[in-house]
């Protein structure tokens, strides 16, 4: 298998595959507060610097921000990162 079908299926793995019982879950409301503010994917994607698919990861809890992504994401929607990002514990 060529290599870049290795990564691309390692990106697909839910993450609580990858990593086991040390997952630490995340839920997200960004779904929520992107509807709140009448924005589509692609235009919350423009306001913080990455491409749509990197928002549909975060909404579907398949993606860990960064700090700096978090916080420019909750910026955006007008939140805190308290808000749109929950962790399970």
């Amino acid at each position: 298998m060529a290599a870049w079908l290795y990564l691309l299926r390692d990106y697909s793995a839910r993450p609580h595959e990858r990593y086991g019982k040390d997952w630490i879950g995340m839920k997200t409301r960004v779904k929520e507060f992107r509807a709140k503010h009448n924005l589509t994917q692609e235009k919350l994607a423009e306001m913080v610097g990455v491409r749509r698919e990197t928002i549909i990861f975060l909404e579907q809890g398949k993606y860990n921000p960064s700090l700096k992504l978090a916080y420019n994401v909750a910026k955006a929607l007008k939140t805190t990162i308290d808000e749109i990002f929950i962790f399970n514990s």
